[in-house]
């Protein structure tokens, strides 16, 4: 006796696969999840950009003397 036969098999995928509810959560984890990463890679690198910036404009203000 084979624990996961044919029928079984075709009755979970049309529980889940064919479900409206499965699929609407299933597309927004996979449009969400990237998003999310993007967003933090994005938002550390203005973060690094910024302070750059500022310590440029800083350095310009207050120039540092070579002798």
């Amino acid at each position: 006796m084979e624990f996961l036969n044919e029928e079984l098999i075709q009755k979970i995928i049309q529980l889940t696969w064919r479900n409206p509810a499965f699929m609407a959560i299933a597309i927004a984890l996979i449009w969400l999840i990237p998003q999310l990463m993007i967003r933090k890679i994005m938002s550390e690198n203005y973060k690094k950009s910024k302070q750059k910036k500022q310590r440029q404009a800083i350095d310009k203000l207050y120039p540092s003397t070579k002798k």
